[in-house]
């Protein structure tokens, strides 16, 4: 547990992380500084940028928008510049999760916790609040691409959120807007409420944190559980957040939540790509130059 693992190729801590330890990558902090008296910038990204403009979801909405202002479309620049704020704090929330997770597990061992029995302490409740603001923004954003799609297909000013949409689409003068290319993926995405998809499960459970069982509340959550993992370099630990006092084993147990919120995180990721090939103006950023002629 103290000692340091060395690894010899660049991809070689997470094919061991992911294999060995079972856990799953997230993405990356990318720290931008601009000098020593400015205060830095921090980029969630989460693996490798789209392969068509080389620039993740949120750039290549900010890019959409400014192309639609430029053009005079101010109300699609408006919507779109909402998916790229909300993607971005998302992935600032998801990368303070991380460091809170990160922070738990490095007390856990400094405390000597004993492995499987549960624990909890006063900085959980950062850790709360830093998943709500996470499934909130999620969901915004989820919200502001619907409003986009419903910009596409005529809908009244009035859809602006994915709930919205999904009820006008069901109203039969409005079903052929479904095969849209922008609407369907958000419905393919959804699901049905029989048949839920990620997309539908991800605003659940947004609304199960933000309006019926706030995190610090809910018993299923209310601690934490050290865990090792044996591998080929010796045993190595990890942590997650489970019932309070409970004998149940951890394999019977909710899943974490951080499991969720970053699966849908991803997901968010590939569909706000993939829809933005959709869009009314280039995912492409603009380009300066001079025209002055030589002298």
């Amino acid at each position: 547990d103290s000692d340091a693992i060395v690894f010899k190729a660049p991809n070689d801590h997470l094919d061991f992380a992911t294999k060995q330890c079972g856990l799953r990558y997230l993405g990356a902090c990318i720290r931008y500084v601009s000098g020593t008296n400015s205060p830095p910038m921090d980029v969630w990204e989460f693996g490798a940028r789209d392969p068509q403009n080389g620039l993740g979801a949120a750039d290549s909405w900010a890019t959409i928008g400014h192309q639609a202002a430029k053009a005079g479309d101010t109300r699609y620049a408006e919507a779109a510049s909402y998916v790229c704020a909300n993607l971005r704090a998302a992935g600032l929330r998801l990368r303070d999760v991380s460091n809170g997770y990160h922070d738990q597990l490095n007390w856990a061992l400094a405390e000597k916790r004993a492995p499987g029995t549960w624990f909890s302490n006063a900085a959980l409740q950062d850790l709360y609040a830093d998943f709500h603001s996470l499934a909130s923004e999620l969901s915004s954003a989820r919200d502001h691409v619907a409003m986009i799609a419903a910009m596409h297909v005529g809908a009244p000013d009035r859809i602006e959120s994915l709930s919205r949409l999904e009820e006008w689409i069901e109203k039969p003068v409005n079903q052929s807007h479904a095969t849209n290319p922008m609407v369907h993926a958000l419905l393919d995405a959804l699901g049905t409420k029989a048949a839920p998809g990620w997309l539908r499960r991800m605003g659940d459970l947004r609304n199960e944190m933000l309006h019926r069982i706030p995190m610090s509340a809910n018993k299923s959550v209310a601690g934490l559980v050290l865990e090792q993992v044996q591998t080929s370099l010796g045993t190595v630990s990890k942590i997650r957040l489970a019932e309070r006092l409970s004998k149940a084993p951890l394999s019977k147990q909710p899943q974490d939540p951080l499991i969720d919120l970053s699966m849908f995180s991803s997901s968010l990721e590939v569909l706000c790509r993939a829809i933005w090939r959709h869009a009314k103006y280039p995912a492409e950023p603009l380009h300066f130059g001079s025209n002055a002629a030589a002298t």
